[in-house]
């Protein structure tokens, strides 16, 4: 398996500017196109077959920048899904607080009611109770996960 990811990178790679290897303090071995350590890569010098249509000359250079440029554009994508993942979360959580609130007024309570238009108690009877317990209920089990 190493030796089809190293030969992935050695055909790959050589498209950008410049290969490097080093070696971490636990003895693995690293490849990349940045050095975590200037002290202790070695940027390689890849011969690649020049009919193969692969090589480090300028003439691949738009190659190389349109590449650049998806990736830029994917990792934006990729940003942008994780934050309306981190709001929708934020909304569900905010939802699944306040369900549980009400479940717990709702259990602490003797009697519920609701304010009709003329600002009139008017109170639930036990039917309609155990129809909001199940629909605070059905909202836990929705957004609380």
């Amino acid at each position: 398996m190493n030796n089809f990811i190293i030969l992935l990178l050695l055909v790959t790679l050589p498209v950008s500017a410049g290969i490097y290897k080093w070696t971490d303090s636990k003895g693995n071995v690293h490849f990349g196109d940045k050095p975590v350590d200037n002290a202790s890569a070695t940027e390689l010098d890849i011969k690649v077959n020049k009919s193969a249509g692969i090589t480090n000359s300028s003439g691949n250079k738009k190659d190389r920048e349109y590449l650049l440029k998806k990736i830029d554009e994917r990792k934006q994508e990729d940003a942008e899904k994780n934050k309306e993942k981190r709001e929708l979360n934020k909304k569900n959580k905010m939802l699944c607080n306040n369900f549980r609130v009400k479940y717990q007024n709702q259990i602490r309570a003797n009697s519920l009611f609701t304010i009709d238009a003329n600002g009139e108690r008017t109170y639930l009877s036990d039917k309609e109770r155990a129809a909001r317990k199940r629909n605070i209920q059905k909202g836990i089990k929705k957004y609380c996960h």
